[in-house]
């Protein structure tokens, strides 16, 4: 889920990979890892992009994966974040759509 939530921030700025790789001070390559979700995210990581794109670093936790045992409290912040993900997926779809002229 946070490997999505990352892609939707470089989305929403309307950047490419490689932009935000400089941004962040990663290769584009490590990027786009963790964007296909084949890398894992560190907390270095995140901070880097809570920094380059001024998000409180609690804002992409929340999009991190449900701890093991999390019991009710873990359910509902999964439940949530995929909410979110889902909204921020449309919202970066129809600014696409509006950014191609249709």
């Amino acid at each position: 889920m946070l490997n999505k939530a990352l892609r939707l921030v470089r989305v929403y700025h309307d950047l490419t990979q490689a932009d935000v790789a400089e941004r962040v001070g990663l290769s584009k390559s490590y990027v786009s890892e963790i964007e296909s979700g084949d890398k894992n995210i560190s907390l270095a990581v995140l901070e880097k992009y809570s920094t380059a794109f001024d998000i409180p670093m609690s804002s992409l936790m929340l999009f991190a994966e449900q701890i093991n045992g999390g019991g009710k409290a873990d359910a509902v912040r999964a439940y949530v974040a995929d909410k979110a993900l889902k909204m921020l997926d449309w919202v970066a779809t129809i600014s696409e759509y509006r950014s191609a002229g249709k």
